[in-house]
């Protein structure tokens, strides 16, 4: 794959997570009028039931076959009998808990609710191998059909069943038709074909690397649930909702961006797994390019935050643009370090993985509780530091191993952190000379935001298209770069 279509994967993946917010986004207040908040709180109540068995069911091992030769079909029509009886299991399970479930919530409802919700959970684990073998093809527009075509039935679903009086089993049937439409999909359009294979020795290393990846998403889910506990503790619902909003738009860069090229990225450095110097400059190139458009754009929303928060979310959100001010440089760093953690799983170094997110998870609870006491700056300094500390000691470790180097890797934030302070500073020196009203604040932001990226892109052309000639050549990373006539 080349890094053309590398970028053009990513951006198809990011149009589609940026599709199903926004459909959320015209769902929700249609859905909000034909159903009560009673309904709502029923489903919520049943949801968390399904989406830890599906993080179970989920284990890695499609991950772990994208590393696998297609030709290897007992690895592959092994793992896929093995997925799907621990789907079946889980599925099961979970169907029997219930009238457990019902008994402790005093809701008789959620026994029929989460018995059918069982079924997200087995038609994940049917359709998880035939996804794998997608990604590892990279045929990324076929899976963002696919997710384009499930979320729009599946939407589609609840607003009908709302409107017709189905109660909170409309919410219940979006989960249903979303997901049985992706797998009759995916398994259609898959080139995977099971065969009644079964070698447990092809297996063993597919069972270990999953169950890394296991542990890596309870670690990962744990901490997310966590600091929402701690900080709704220390400092009540009122602030915890002022958290989690400034959170949510802090994560979008990772949503909408990282996490799209990771997955992208993967099928790619995957199969170049026994070439860690290639790896590492594929790497290089994707951190230099993700931090000339993330850190402007991120220091602009940051800079601007009142204008932002208040015209899109009204002015009782105001605090919530404070904090997100706070919070943004730890999370435009994080969203490019996370790029890292795909490294990890392409050499299936996931053991190292495991150890790293655990050490983050400890480090930031441990440090949320301490800070959240003396209140939400004090929390956002606390996650800034451990991003910061975090970030250091885990590059120090992976960056050997794909032959790169701390000097080199921090080269490649340089001039976006210059064009990022270059644009905050006009703009505030905009603001100082009096302009005013909330759209020329944000258009100008956005403007300079803009410019920054485009000084930083251009500014960095020969040394960028030289790290792409050394992708395309085979160049040793530490090779010199080629002459500037060469580079145009």
């Amino acid at each position: 794959m080349s890094l053309r279509k590398i970028i053009f994967s990513t951006a198809i993946m990011s149009a589609v997570r940026a599709f199903r917010l926004l459909a959320q986004f015209v769902a929700v207040p249609i859905l909000s009028r034909l159903l009560s908040p009673t309904e709502y709180g029923l489903v919520a109540l049943a949801m968390p039931f399904a989406l830890f068995a599906m993080m179970i069911a989920d284990a890695g091992i499609g991950m772990s076959l994208v590393r696998t030769p297609a030709n290897d079909r007992a690895a592959w029509s092994g793992s896929f009998w093995l997925v799907l009886l621990f789907g079946l299991v889980l599925a099961l399970l979970m169907a029997a808990c219930g009238p457990l479930a019902a008994y402790i919530f005093h809701e008789p409802a959620l026994t029929g609710m989460v018995a059918v919700l069982s079924f997200v959970v087995l038609a994940q684990s049917i359709h998880l191998i035939p996804m794998a073998a997608l990604q590892q093809a990279g045929r990324f527009r076929t899976i963002a059909t696919v997710d384009i075509v499930s979320t729009s039935i599946g939407i589609g679903t609840a607003v009908y069943m709302a409107y017709h009086s189905y109660g909170a089993w409309a919410l219940i049937g979006q989960q249903v038709m979303f997901f049985a439409t992706r797998v009759v999909m995916v398994c259609w359009l898959s080139p995977f074909r099971p065969l009644f294979l079964f070698d447990w020795e092809k297996l063993k290393e597919h069972v270990l690397f999953g169950r890394n990846v296991l542990g890596i998403n309870m670690v990962n889910y744990c901490a997310r649930s966590l600091d929402s506990w701690v900080v709704g503790k220390a400092l009540g619902a009122a602030l915890l909702g002022i958290y989690t909003m400034a959170f949510q738009f802090a994560r979008l860069p990772t949503m909408l961006i990282t996490g799209p090229l990771q997955y992208v990225m993967y099928s790619q450095l995957a199969s170049l797994k026994n070439d860690e110097a290639s790896i590492g400059r594929l790497y290089m190139v994707m951190t230099r390019m993700l931090a000339l458009l993330l850190f402007p754009a991120m220091g602009m929303v940051a800079v601007a935050h009142g204008p932002v928060f208040t015209l899109l979310l009204s002015s009782k959100w105001e605090h919530a643009g404070y904090l997100f001010m706070l919070l943004a440089p730890a999370t435009a760093l994080q969203a490019v370090v996370t790029i890292t953690e795909t490294i990890c799983y392409a050499l299936g170094r996931t053991e190292l993985q495991l150890r790293f997110s655990a050490q983050y998870a400890l480090m930031w609870i441990g440090s949320l509780a301490i800070a959240a006491r003396f209140g939400l700056e004090y929390a956002a300094l606390a996650f800034f530091t451990c991003v910061v500390l975090y970030s250091l000691h885990y590059l120090r470790r992976v960056l050997p191993i794909i032959h790169c180097t701390m000097a080199g890797y921090l080269n490649n934030y340089l001039v976006p952190l210059s064009t990022t302070f270059i644009a905050v500073a006009a703009y505030l020196l905009a603001i100082e000379a009096g302009l005013e009203g909330m759209l020329w604040q944000i258009l100008t932001a956005a403007s300079l935001s803009l410019a920054a990226i485009a000084v930083g892109v251009l500014s960095q052309k020969h040394s960028v298209l030289a790290q792409i000639k050394q992708l395309r050549f085979g160049q040793p990373l530490d090779a010199p770069p080629p002459p500037a006539e060469l580079a145009d």
